[in-house]
């Protein structure tokens, strides 16, 4: 078996990292009724998220110290509690549903932290393994270590069996495999406590990758890196330098696909082959909706608000207009898939802005409230969004208000107010059919 070392100041109890890597988030114990409401709205509120920002959102809960899990998107007890902990840290209302601001304030203060160890990815040249280190700490003396290891054999078994292996110094903590696929180790040696992972993949080359930290047992005030780290890992990278042993394409070989092209914004069905979106005709020659050619029907140079036809979609009933309040749901389309973003009413009701996380097609994506009504349509976006780690930050964004809709599409009905607030997930499930990416040619 290979290996390539790496300095690393990394600490962390190993059982909890073995934990974290392999334990599925537990479900909530048994509670009331209202507990389990109030369970069932933090879970739609955060799966309503764009997927990439869940995951960040979970990885800046471990830099400050909340969250001890997966970066995997899912919600579960242990997501709940770190965000409404997370929440009264910032003297908040702990009630489980991030706001756009608390989003941003998250993200932001794990970028600070971050930085201050000089957290970066690298990368294994021998083994083509990859993982999150931070540099800063990586020069410490008598630190811990990073070990890099492969191995040509796909007998990820006997590999797991020599590692769990004890000896007077050498203790197991933690061990758990999903036989062929991957395993976990993790305990003391000595002064020095270690955490080990290694994944298969039989279509690569070496077919076995792995790493190991180790560190000393007195080591203190690190786990939240550790965990990071650990949860970075990458044994088989989509991109970057190929693994040791794969050979470059030769020159005949024929160019990847390009990537599709991104969506120019977003539109909300509004009629048979009728749908309402924030778009100038100038800036958007031969629009398409679905694959469809589409044409503007109408569109106000005031507002930025356009009415595309086609044959690319039907809807049986129009859209219910709804007030404009604080609480709002924006849904946007990116391809074919669907982003519901929290939203903050701000500003007058003369020039009415939400802030919300959106990137540039997200202009014409239509604003719920919690009612269900649309409250709104994100005006004309401009420029690109600012990011942290890759995600989207939130942002003031001007809207077009249920009066200038209402004046733009003529008779349209006001949409009852609820019993009971609806949920972003809810909303998204009603309208997923009805909001669809709008593409321009050239």
């Amino acid at each position: 078996m290979n290996r390539t070392p790496a300095r690393l100041a990394l600490a962390l109890a190993a059982s909890l990292l073995g934990a974290a890597s392999l334990v599925a988030q537990t479900p909530p114990a048994a509670q009331t009724p209202a507990a389990d409401a109030a369970f069932d709205v933090q879970k739609a509120a955060f799966l309503a998220l764009p997927l990439a920002t869940r995951k960040a959102a979970q990885d800046a809960l471990v830099w400050l110290g909340f969250y001890n899990g997966a970066s995997d998107g899912e919600f579960g007890k242990r997501t709940r509690d770190s965000i409404a902990a997370f929440q009264k840290s910032q003297k908040a209302a702990g009630d489980g549903v991030l706001s756009p601001a608390q989003i941003q304030a998250l993200l932001s203060e794990a970028d600070k932290a971050r930085a201050a160890v000089g957290f970066r990815v690298v990368d294994d040249a021998k083994t083509g393994a990859r993982i999150g280190a931070p540099t800063r700490l990586m020069a410490e003396k008598n630190g811990p270590k990073l070990e890099f290891a492969s191995s040509a054999d796909l007998d990820l078994a006997a590999l797991y069996q020599r590692l769990t292996a004890e000896t007077p110094t050498r203790k197991i903590a933690y061990k758990a495999i999903k036989p062929g696929v991957f395993f976990v180790v993790s305990g003391q040696d000595g002064a020095m406590k270690f955490y080990s992972r290694f994944e298969r993949s039989d279509g690569a080359s070496p077919p076995i990758r792995g790493f190991t930290l180790s560190y000393p047992a007195t080591a203190q005030n690190l786990d939240r890196v550790a965990l990071a780290a650990a949860n970075s890992f990458e044994p088989f990278p989509t991109r970057g330098a190929p693994a040791s042993g794969v050979q470059p394409a030769p020159p005949t070989q024929a160019a990847p696909a390009s990537p599709p092209p991104a969506p120019a914004a977003t539109a909300l069905l509004v009629g048979a082959g009728r749908a309402l979106t924030a778009l100038k005709p100038e800036e958007c020659p031969s629009p398409s909706i679905g694959g469809k050619p589409a044409r503007f029907e109408r569109s106000d140079a005031a507002t930025g608000l356009a009415i595309l036809a086609g044959d690319f979609g039907d809807r049986r009933e129009p859209p219910r207009l709804g007030a404009l309040k604080d609480n709002l749901v924006v849904l946007s389309a990116s391809g074919d898939r669907l982003a519901a973003s929290p939203a903050t009413l701000v500003g007058d009701a003369e020039k009415p802005i939400i802030v919300a996380s959106l990137d540039k097609s997200g202009a014409g994506s239509p604003a719920f409230n919690r009612d269900g009504g649309l409250a709104a349509l994100v005006a004309p976006i401009a420029a690109e969004p600012q990011r942290i780690a890759g995600v989207v930050i939130a942002a003031p964004h001007p809207i077009v208000g249920p009066e200038a809709l209402k004046a733009f599409l003529g008779a349209v009905e006001l949409s009852p107010e609820t019993s009971a607030p609806l949920s972003a997930g809810a909303i998204a499930a009603r309208e997923k059919t009805a909001v669809v990416a709008v593409f321009c040619g050239k």
